[in-house]
């Protein structure tokens, strides 16, 4: 299965995106590049909002504000003017360290990751905030595949450099995670961003691999989508019917004649699926931390 390229927004690091129901738009981000990028399902209106820090994921709430994951902590922001108020730091003491991968989970709690930016050491925390913020991982070193099964009642998480994906029992009212099991190796490039459609699939971004991949309960790959750009970050299933998987991609440390090769890299793709996603929700916890 083969995309088409939405939007020529050439990211630094396309990530975190994901479709809101509420003005039917599709909202990622460039982490490096400090916007919150966001167009309708074609791909057009696009809107750049510049901000004062670097957001890696986000999750919108029901009354027009977001819970953002910063490089430097959580914070509630306004996505049409990028103003923020800081309501959580994240490692303050690490200066190397920043937030990352976050989502949802089926009761509107987010749960987060971190990334060592400088040894990809296993030290950052898995929080789930919402209405208090605790940690429901082991630490890791780059934090990413977080999505939930239907039910809600499997987390999935890797830790980008070991290319395993977990997957734990998850305790839909306290919001915590019980044993953890290895769910899936990916070859030939790394798992980054993941989302599960209505059939439990997990599809799953390969950073420099060229493409999606979708995983049955087993583990087993049995869909392919290929992207024609190397860094390949994250997806999320929007539209009106739920069946367009949107894929943030990166051109993150390319040089002139990778970006020549692959010139691509940087822009929002799309491609229509016979499996609906499912609704990503608004963020429910609360912002007292």
């Amino acid at each position: 299965m083969n995309v088409r390229m939405l939007v020529d927004c050439r990211c630094e690091l396309g990530e975190g995106v994901h479709w809101r129901v509420a003005d039917a738009r599709v909202y990622w981000t460039d982490i490096h590049g400090a916007a919150l990028w966001s167009c309708d399902v074609e791909g057009g209106a696009v809107r750049r909002v510049p901000l004062a820090a670097d957001l890696c994921s986000f999750a919108f709430d029901a009354d027009g504000g977001a819970l953002g994951a910063f490089k430097d902590g959580l914070c509630r922001f306004d996505p049409d003017t990028g103003e923020r108020r800081m309501l959580r730091p994240y490692m303050p003491d690490a200066r190397k360290t920043r937030m990352n991968d976050g989502t949802l989970d089926r009761q509107g709690r987010f749960v987060v990751g971190g990334i060592d930016e400088e040894n990809l050491a296993p030290i950052c925390p898995v929080w789930r905030a919402g209405p208090d913020v605790v940690e429901v991982a082991d630490p890791v070193g780059i934090a990413n595949s977080i999505a939930f099964s239907p039910d809600g009642a499997v987390m999935y998480l890797t830790d980008t450099p070991t290319g395993l994906i977990r997957a734990y029992d998850y305790d839909t009212a306290r919001g915590l995670t019980g044993a953890g099991r290895d769910f899936a190796r990916v070859e030939n490039g790394l798992p980054d961003g993941s989302a599960v459609d209505a059939d439990g699939r997990l599809w799953t971004a390969i950073w420099e691999g060229f493409r999606v991949e979708a995983r049955d309960g087993s583990g087993a790959v049995v869909a392919q989508v290929e992207v024609p750009v190397p860094q390949v970050t994250c997806v999320a299933f929007g539209g009106p019917d739920l069946r367009r998987m949107f894929i943030t991609t990166a051109r993150q440390g390319m040089d002139a004649g990778a970006l020549a090769a692959q010139p691509m890299s940087g822009s929002l793709f799309a491609i229509d699926l016979d499996t609906p996603g499912l609704p990503h929700g608004v963020y429910t916890g609360g912002y007292e931390f």
